[in-house]
């Protein structure tokens, strides 16, 4: 039994040590005419064109980055770029992922608004999956990309399905969106949700607790819990050290109000008006735990 666990533990750690990182490198591998290229620096019919290409460059000496990571195996890297601060907004930095062909850098993350993506906590991880020769990427917790044959573009809720728990570490409460994401992507009436509990650390009550962020919170006397939805986060149930999720986040704003209600804990979203109440985007059964997405 003994020799079976460690079995166990030893396939594990190499499943979750195949998953390999971009790493930061020396801004000058990215050249100053793609920084100030119409895609990175768009100053297109502007009188002062010139003088904001000057500024792009140097924003991007001052506050920009670039990391590195080999896309498939060949040995040619490919760059995550990070502008500078004209590419920081509420929802976080914009990131822009290249490869060089011959003598030219090509964009290759294709998605509906461009070329990049915003996420205010990113994760540079290059997964053991492939599609067409070509590692799936995670670019956020439970944000992942696959390669179409010509770009990279966003997984669909099956892609998730399919991913291994083994690639991910199950310890830390900040991959509980990439395991739920792998259970219940996509499904909107799941009878069979199984919280999964999270010892808590400092820097999750640094999100849960703080003032400042407009946490909402609700106490449950009869089941011992206290729900919490932090603002730009999931909605979690806490009791003693530990934590679970049980929905990442709903809206933009993450969920504005909790409310019990007979056995069901109701989380609302945000109103588009001061005066309309939040509505109603997910219900949670506290004896059965179903978990009804509405929105």
């Amino acid at each position: 039994m003994i020799g079976t666990l460690l079995i166990s533990l030893l396939l594990t750690a190499q499943s979750s040590s195949q998953v390999k990182h971009f790493h930061e490198v020396a801004k000058s591998v990215f050249p100053k005419n793609m920084i100030q290229s119409d895609d990175l620096c768009p100053v297109v019919g502007r009188e002062n064109a010139a003088e904001m290409k000057k500024e792009c460059w140097q924003e991007f000496q001052d506050q920009g980055k670039v990391w590195e990571g080999d896309l498939n195996d060949d040995g040619v890297a490919g760059l995550i770029v990070f502008p500078g601060a004209g590419w920081t907004g509420s929802s976080g930095n914009w990131y822009f992922l290249y490869q060089k062909r011959g003598d030219n850098w090509v964009p290759l993350y294709a998605q509906k608004y461009g070329f990049g993506w915003q996420v205010e906590n990113p994760r540079f991880d290059i997964l053991p999956v492939s599609h067409g020769g070509f590692h799936d990427l995670r670019i956020a917790t439970d944000w992942c990309l696959k390669w179409n044959g010509k770009d990279y573009v966003d997984y669909e809720d099956s892609d998730y399905h399919r991913l291994s728990p083994k690639f991910f570490d199950g310890s830390d409460w900040k991959d509980a969106e990439i395991f739920w994401a792998i259970n219940y992507a996509g499904a909107n009436d799941i009878r069979d949700f199984k919280p999964r509990w999270y010892s808590v650390s400092d820097d999750w009550w640094a999100v849960a607790e703080s003032a400042e962020t407009g946490t909402t919170q609700v106490e449950d006397p009869e089941y011992g819990i206290e729900w919490i939805a932090p603002v730009k986060d999931g909605v979690w149930g806490w009791k003693d050290d530990k934590a679970f999720l049980i929905l990442p986040r709903p809206t933009y704003i993450g969920s504005r109000q909790l409310e019990l209600s007979g056995e069901w804990l109701l989380i609302h979203g945000e109103s588009s008006s001061a005066l309309a109440a939040p509505p109603i985007v997910a219900r949670y059964n506290r004896r059965t735990h179903e978990l009804r997405i509405e929105k």
